[in-house]
């Protein structure tokens, strides 16, 4: 019995061993370490399959940086108010005019707005107040005249361009979103004085009409309608160039403020000395 139990001790020892021999250092070793290898080698394929297909779609991607900076300043309405679409806008329109002179002059009237092909036309009609300073008062009492445009009517035609547009938020935070438009204008402005023409004949009228400068019968007409320390001059129309924001809420109603400023191109022939001047206007209307 003890003889039997030696020779299975042995048997499992011999077992063992061989056991032993078949498993490596690391773990067994044959097909299943070959399995292994197989597997590693398909893994390195894949990963270059990737890495090509990466290079592929590379140029179809967007950084999200980009992505970001797109979508800022968008909205799912494209606008609050679309202009454009208005038939007629209707408006009234306050000036102060600064004609780097010592004579106050404020201008008031109204404007029609007519939208075309992106851009929009402006006819409009004003009647400008010109009063003295202390200033041009105590300038009366010198033999010195300073170049001044007496009270009259102004005829304007412009034209403006949006130079950029898009929906703002206004404040306070009650007002509701508003349609902004940032445009440049280029305008005509045409003066017209009352009585000027008194006494000329309908010829006369005609041509100095069309004339850039006021004649020398008109100036004479004018010579009592003047304040007392100013020279008339004698620009009859001119050239306006400037920059405004036209604020549309959604009723159509919109707010308007501009600065305009005299380019003095026809100054040779008008013989104006009223060069660079600007105006300032706020124009409150609404779009049909």
């Amino acid at each position: 019995m003890l003889a039997s139990a030696a020779v299975l001790a042995g048997v499992l020892v011999v077992a063992q061993a061989v056991a032993g021999d078949a498993m490596g250092p690391v773990g067994p070793v044959g097909p299943v370490a070959r399995l292994e290898a197989v597997s590693s080698d398909e893994g390195t394929e894949s990963d270059e399959e990737d890495s090509e297909t990466d290079d592929a779609l590379s140029r179809f991607r967007t950084p999200f940086g980009v992505l970001v900076e797109r979508t800022i300043g968008t909205s799912s309405r494209p606008v609050e108010y679309n202009w454009r679409r208005s038939t007629v806008q209707v408006a009234a329109t306050g000036d102060h005019l600064f004609e780097l002179n010592n004579f106050n002059s404020l201008r008031a009237g109204g404007m029609a707005r007519f939208p075309a092909g992106g851009a929009i036309m402006e006819l409009g009609l004003s009647y400008v107040w010109v009063w003295d300073t202390p200033s041009s008062e105590l300038l009366a009492f010198t033999p010195y005249r300073q170049p001044g445009r007496p009270a009259r009517l102004e005829l304007d035609l412009t034209l403006g361009v949006p130079l950029a547009e898009g929906i703002v938020t206004a404040s306070p935070r009650f007002f509701p979103a508003v349609e902004m438009v940032f445009a440049g204008y280029a305008g005509l402005r045409y003066l017209i004085y009352p009585g000027g023409f008194e006494g000329m004949r309908a010829r006369e009228v005609a041509s100095a009409s069309a004339s850039p400068m006021l004649t020398e019968a008109e100036l004479a007409n004018l010579e009592d309608k003047r304040l007392d320390a100013m020279q008339v001059d004698t620009g009859r129309y001119g050239l306006m160039l400037g920059v405004g924001d036209d604020l549309y809420f959604s009723q159509g109603v919109f707010i308007a403020p501009r600065l305009m400023m005299a380019v003095p191109v026809l100054a040779l022939a008008s013989q104006t000395q009223l060069l660079f001047w600007a105006d300032l206007s706020i124009t409150v209307g609404v779009a049909f």
